[in-house]
């Protein structure tokens, strides 16, 4: 028996977030990767854009290819529409791992990344070079 109520809500609220979190799933934005020959090799690029829920690819090598070729080399590029422009863009599994407090859920090779301040992809971007759109 619980004194006060206390333990009774958990598992109501713990429902919540899950509901919460598949219509977040459901609704976010699916990155949709561009490709690029860069010195004969491919290279991958996703975008995640502030104020976006955001759905990203755990692992981009394993998923795509071109004409059977692997593409290896993976970027994420950090876009402010505050400011127009890119923040900046980091070799894909460090993304990941500095993603990481901003993940939802992560199921059948997809992340959710919650929807990011500007103030949040600033300080992801802080140390990285800045590019106009």
């Amino acid at each position: 028996m619980a004194l006060f109520g206390f333990g009774k809500k958990k598992p109501e609220k713990q429902a919540q977030r899950q509901e919460e979190t598949a219509r977040r799933r459901q609704d976010a934005y699916r990155a949709n990767p561009q490709v690029y020959q860069k010195e004969g090799a491919l290279m991958g690029s996703c975008t995640l854009t502030e104020s976006v829920d955001t759905l990203l690819p755990l692992h981009p090598e394993a998923q795509w290819a071109v004409d059977g070729r692997p593409i290896e080399d993976w970027i994420l590029s950090l876009v402010s529409v505050t400011e127009k422009r890119v923040l900046g863009h980091l070799a894909y599994q460090t993304a990941m791992e500095r993603l990481a407090p901003f993940s939802l859920t992560a199921s059948e090779g997809w992340v959710l990344i919650r929807a990011m301040t500007h103030a949040e992809l600033e300080r992801l971007a802080a140390d990285l070079p800045q590019h106009p759109i």
